[in-house]
């Protein structure tokens, strides 16, 4: 079995919930069989923004085999959406019983998948640096012809960041400019988008997400920017080396 803190790593929706009936399906389109079962959330414990007001409703868990929850039976539930239509479907990575500390621990395993993340992200970053934002600008590329457009083309701006502090890298001077994709595209939509007096700490790139070289150092992952409030818990996790 999974521990709590790879469950929750792996899921999108975290729930305590009853079993009300099992073999059925509240979801038009989605059909009910062996491995399929209507649940009444009582507790949302982790959920992205669209999912959270989902406590006191009935949704469809697509179980694992073989499925050993019985009706009336209630239980965590580690899951993933994957029907939106008229009725949620979740499919379910694994369930637990319920504790009385079972938010504290899915809140702490979710911290700790988030700085396994952040730390890899310190790790690939060429510079981190702390500092303020300028009014950002559309990026002009120096050399002719170096602006290809594209359907998800990233629209590159620029920023010219206020230094405070090097964390990691070399970097000279009072200033340094970055690039963001200013594109809302499914490619690019949960890249930071800057804005002036943005101040925390910036994550610099010089490959986008896939591996692409970027024209200049760039933010390109929702985590290359951190607020002000968290340089303190940046610092600690460059400090431990991990990086």
């Amino acid at each position: 079995m999974p521990s709590i803190h790879d469950l929750t790593h792996e899921a999108g929706f975290v729930f305590e919930a009853e079993v009300e009936q099992l073999g059925a399906s509240g979801a038009a389109g989605f059909p009910a069989s062996a491995e399929t079962a209507i649940v009444r959330v009582t507790k949302v414990l982790r959920s992205p923004g669209a999912l959270a007001r989902y406590g006191g409703h009935r949704i469809t868990v697509a179980l694992q085999a073989p499925v050993s929850l019985k009706a009336g039976q209630s239980a965590v539930f580690f899951t993933h959406g994957v029907h939106y239509g008229a009725g949620l479907v979740v499919r379910e990575l694994g369930n637990v019983p319920p504790e009385a500390t079972m938010e504290s621990q899915v809140n702490s395993a979710a911290q700790a998948a988030g700085d396994d993340e952040l730390t890899q992200r310190l790790a690939q970053a060429e510079l981190v640096i702390t500092g303020v934002a300028a009014a950002p600008k559309r990026y002009a590329p120096t050399a002719p012809g170096t602006r290809h457009i594209s359907e998800h083309d990233p629209d590159w701006w620029v920023s010219t960041i206020n230094v405070e502090t090097v964390e990691k890298g070399v970097h000279a001077g009072p200033t340094k400019d970055i690039l963001f994709p200013h594109s809302m595209d499914i490619k690019w939509y949960r890249a930071p988008k800057v804005q002036e007096g943005d101040r925390g700490t910036w994550l610099l790139h010089n490959r986008d997400r896939l591996g692409k070289a970027v024209p200049a150092q760039a933010i390109v992952h929702p985590l290359d920017f951190q607020p002000f409030e968290r340089v303190a818990h940046v610092r600690a996790l460059l400090k431990s080396g991990k990086p």
